[in-house]
């Protein structure tokens, strides 16, 4: 008798579980009219290098309806464009019979690697994940630009070598000028490098630059951190520009250099030996510090050096000089403790490697220290008609300089935007260097800009345009 109740107990279980699953069951809705919302319409990759994936974005499929809905397939309409999908842990790229619960939602992921295009140019890439339920289709578009480029991983140039503009370089771990080696950058070229990686240069680096064409140096993140926020704002992306001891004679113009780890790095040389001259051109954007010289021969003008998580210059010995140069910290991603300029006269006390610098027409500014607390008389560091933001005094070592001016630039660090131009006739910059220290090269500013004959240059490496004037031109 207990072994029969037992059976029919168990059977009215195996019932009452049945008649719950169809219960379930009768919940999912039929009705077409019952459609999945979505987090966006479309998902847009940046420009993607064909030889590395992108990272990986999501997006939200919401089911509204108080019934639950079978999802019978989920597709990408091509499948061999380089998209990949994921749907709650599902890969793709073809699903079949994906529920979702009334007021519920699922994750749908997405990537893509591209296949090279053949192209020197980006080419559009395009492709939809469907949606099928209840015989509706929904659609998210897909779309990316691939974008060939010139892959080097471990490489050293081992004779004299040009790059050009064709196609981006994608570095890998480290490249390596030679000894007595030139590798040429001519206009336009493009090196991306990727985390950690570095230009190591032992022999000589020439980059040919230009105002519409300069030569870039920064990561090979070519996404966003958010969506306001590209990897290319950020410090850190990849290792930086080291010149080695026997490295002379390297001419960098036009260049744009962002986003390093440390800058560039200049090694104790022959200081009767030109080691760098820098012209034209941007640094920025550094996580520690981003220009380092140690006992060499350094000439920079028109340049504007910005933004570092430590010094933004850092001089030990040598001989230097910084004309209309812009030299600037607002940095946004970590507490500075450097001051902006780090001039160790201590570092080479002796001989002709004895700390001699000057600065001549430039600004100093930003929101940290400008000059280490030190006395600086009876050393051959001299700051000519340089504006300084922050109080100080003329004396021996500071001649004709402005202290606690305002440059009005156009943007310190809003929205992670930087943009060191003057933006204000009331620009206490304006006018205010010191024509003599203009040669040929200097008569236009970085962008081209012309410093009129006749009248005080602006400090600084931009001449003030005001808006809604043609920049004149030579």
């Amino acid at each position: 008798m207990k072994t029969e109740k037992r059976i029919i107990l168990f059977l009215i279980a195996i019932l009452c579980g049945l008649s719950f699953v169809s219960c379930f069951k009768e919940d999912f809705s039929t009705n077409p009219n019952d459609r999945l919302s979505f987090s966006t319409d479309s998902v847009k990759f940046d420009t993607i290098f064909t030889q590395k994936g992108t990272a990986t974005y999501s997006f939200r499929v919401y089911n509204h309806n108080s019934k639950a809905l079978n999802i019978s397939s989920v597709r990408l309409t091509n499948g061999n464009t380089g998209f990949y999908i994921n749907v709650d842990g599902q890969p793709g790229p073809d699903l079949q019979n994906i529920e979702i619960l009334g007021k519920d939602s699922l994750t749908v992921f997405v990537k893509a690697n591209v296949d090279p295009t053949g192209q020197d140019t980006p080419m559009k890439i395009e492709d939809a994940i469907i949606f099928t339920t209840n015989g509706i289709d929904q659609k998210i578009i897909l779309e990316a630009y691939g974008q060939d480029a010139i892959l080097l991983r471990g490489d050293t140039i081992k004779v004299d070598t040009e790059f050009s503009s064709t196609k981006p370089y994608l570095i890998y771990d480290s490249l390596i000028i030679a000894p007595d080696v030139t590798l040429t950058l001519k206009a336009g070229t493009r090196l991306h490098f990727h985390n950690k990686a570095e230009l190591r240069v032992k022999g000589r680096l020439n980059a040919e630059g230009s105002v519409s064409q300069p030569v870039i140096f920064r990561g090979d993140r070519l996404d966003n951190l958010f969506p306001t926020l590209p990897y290319d704002f950020l410090a850190g992306q990849w290792g930086g520009i080291h010149f080695y001891k026997d490295s002379y004679d390297n001419h960098l113009n036009h260049v744009s250099m962002r986003g390093s780890s440390y800058g560039m790095v200049i090694d104790s040389s022959d200081v009767s030996k030109l080691k760098l001259e820098l012209s034209n051109s941007v640094i920025h954007n550094s996580a520690g510090n981003l220009f380092s010289s140690t006992d060499s021969q350094i000439n920079a003008w028109n340049c504007q050096f910005s933004n570092a998580g430590n010094a933004v210059l850092k001089i030990s010995g040598g001989k230097a000089e910084f004309t209309h140069c812009t030299i600037v910290n607002y940095y946004r991603l970590d507490i500075i403790h450097s001051p902006i300029l780090t001039l160790d006269k201590y570092a080479s006390t002796l001989g002709d490697k004895a700390l001699n610098i000057s600065f001549k027409n430039c600004i100093i500014s930003g929101s940290y220290t400008l000059i280490q607390p030190t006395d600086l008389l009876g050393f051959n560091i001299h700051f000519y008609n340089c504006l300084f933001t922050l109080g100080g005094s003329d004396d021996e070592n500071f001649l004709n300089c402005i202290w606690e001016g305002d440059p009005k630039f156009y943007a310190t660090g809003d929205d992670y935007i930087f943009d060191y131009r003057l933006s204000s006739d009331q620009s206490s910059a304006i006018k205010a260097g010191n024509p003599e220290y203009l040669n040929d090269q200097l008569r236009t500013d970085m962008l081209g800009t012309l410093r009129p004959k006749g009248e005080n240059p602006d400090i600084g490496a931009y001449q003030f345009v005001p808006e809604n004037a043609e920049q004149e031109n030579l």
